[in-house]
């Protein structure tokens, strides 16, 4: 059943065993699992269904349907832009289709220094074999490659550096371009044509335009949820409350610490908001004049260099290089120069490839409560910066590998590389705030998980250590950032905390 706040009385009162605050990959996995353990779930989520069908492709009005603010939401400072969903299904409408595991190496480290048993390869690998049949998840055939991800990929191989294509959780792609704008051929397996309606059809509700403000607590346990019902237009129209046994917080990592904060929760670790992840991303665009590469075409995402990956080839570096695709208003944020001059850039569009850098951070930043909306305290630390820095030199050394005439940085400050003997313009570019664009796609890590308070917020089945039956259920049980794509990390590990959730609470609670 799906119900939407535009529609439902304007004072809404529910009673369920179970609610999941929000629809992304960690909150639709666990309303699933609930569901099909035989639990009334009722999943809230504060944004829109929205249906294949009302994908226009269009960059603005789906930005402004689909993005939390409209996309437009930035750090406290402004150092980076902050791009996530706002619909069902959350971020898996939007991403590009990345399905990385969680590496190996990785996981041992998780193990070890946060104490997670269930979180090794072996246990992981059935849990992540039954998501990707889910989400029907194939890796790309190098043919299928767009001219953009192809020049990146020649690059890479003609330095000798490893790099492969993306395992993408796509069936029958039309390869249309718009994976950012919503997949308007619903060929895009993302949570909101997988997990949720598998959930709903095993008796879960889904209540839509649903802004949940507060989890009500009393004593030792939670009690349920309360918010804002919206309207079309996003403006208030009434009023609700959910009232449960069991609540399951899966708002991501930005959302997820401000409404636990909000709602005055007690958190014996003093971490909850803090250790936030962003992988800081920053574009390199490759020049091939008379060449029409047309990045936005085809599928976007293809090729990623992983030879200066930590995670994935233990480089100091500690970056993936990922081919991309921008489209119109995000690349006019992108290309240096004002007025003019960045009008001159922009009628070569077609002639730019695009490559991404997505930095394994070091240095976290916080979440907190600002005055109605969370404050994201986060900049680039120097030493990230200096690895950022050699990550675009090494990009810039692939595109010119492959052909380019030039190499375009996103500085404020024009930086055109022409050859590797010009790499060294990269010292003097500017790597402070303000100096170059900054994204980040990826929000991980302010509830991590860990064996006891003193290391994470909430326990190794993502139970808020103070309260019986309060779980959280998305990227901010990250105990560090991933240093890939993190989607397939988030489903597995909410597949976990649905296997707590069941061993710790349904059977002496929810029946």
């Amino acid at each position: 059943m799906r119900l939407s706040g535009n529609t439902v009385e304007p004072e809404f009162h529910r009673r369920v065993q179970a609610v999941v605050v929000g629809t992304g990959p960690g909150g639709s996995t666990v309303a699933k699992r609930l569901a099909d353990a035989g639990l009334d779930v009722l999943m809230v989520e504060a944004g829109a269904y929205v249906p294949a069908r009302e994908f226009s492709q269009n960059e603005g009005e789906m930005m402004r349907k689909l993005y939390r603010e409209a996309g437009l939401r930035t750090t406290d400072n402004g150092a980076m832009a902050m791009l996530h969903g706002s619909v069902v299904g959350g971020s898996s409408v939007v991403n590009y289709l990345d399905c990385f595991r969680t590496p190996e190496t990785l996981l041992f480290d998780w193990v070890k220094r946060f104490g997670l048993p269930e979180l090794t390869p072996e246990k992981l690998r059935p849990r992540f074999e039954k998501i990707e049949e889910i989400l029907h998840v194939r890796k790309l055939p190098v043919a299928n490659l767009n001219l953009n991800n192809d020049l990146l990929r020649r690059g890479s191989e003609a330095l000798g550096w490893k790099g492969d294509t993306f395992h993408r959780n796509a069936k029958d792609c039309y390869g249309s371009g718009f994976c950012d704008l919503g997949c308007s051929y619903n060929a895009k397996q993302s949570a909101a044509i997988t997990f949720v309606p598998l959930a709903t059809s095993q008796g879960a509700t889904l209540l839509t335009d649903a802004r949940v403000e507060r989890v009500l607590l009393s004593g030792d346990r939670a009690t349920g949820v309360e918010g804002t019902l919206v309207d079309e237009a996003r403006q208030s129209r009434g009023r609700f409350r959910i009232d449960a046994d069991l609540v399951v917080v899966s708002g991501g990592a930005i959302h997820t610490p401000y409404l636990l904060l909000g709602s005055g929760v007690d958190d014996p670790s003093g971490q909850l908001g803090r250790n936030f992840w962003t992988h800081p991303g920053t574009p390199v665009c490759g020049w091939y004049p008379g060449q029409r590469v047309a990045n936005y075409e085809g599928i976007k995402q293809g090729w990623y260099i992983g030879e200066f990956s930590d995670v994935l080839n233990q480089n100091p570096i500690g970056a993936l290089i990922e081919g991309i695709g921008a489209p119109p208003g995000i690349t006019a944020t992108i290309f240096p120069g004002l007025g003019l001059e960045r009008q001159r850039q922009l009628q070569r569009y077609n002639e730019f490839t695009a490559a991404g850098i997505l930095l394994r951070d070091s240095v976290p930043g916080r979440i907190g409560v600002g005055k109605g909306r969370p404050s994201i305290d986060w900049s680039l630390a120097p030493a990230d910066a200096h690895r950022m820095k050699l990550a675009v030199a090494r990009c810039a050394e692939a595109w010119l590998a492959s052909g380019a005439a030039a190499v375009l940085t996103g500085h404020s400050r024009v930086t055109s590389i022409r050859s590797t003997a010009e790499l060294a313009k990269l010292d003097d570019a500017g790597w402070a705030s303000g100096e170059v664009a900054l994204f980040c796609f990826h929000q991980m890590g302010t509830a991590r998980m860990g064996h006891s308070p003193q290391v994470g917020v909430v326990s190794p089945t993502g139970r808020m250590w103070a309260y019986e039956n309060l779980y959280v259920a998305d990227s901010s049980l990250f105990p560090t950032a991933s240093g890939v794509n993190p989607q397939l990390t988030i489903y597995a590990l909410a597949d976990v905390v649905a296997d707590g959730i069941l061993h710790e609470a349904a059977g002496s609670q929810l029946h």
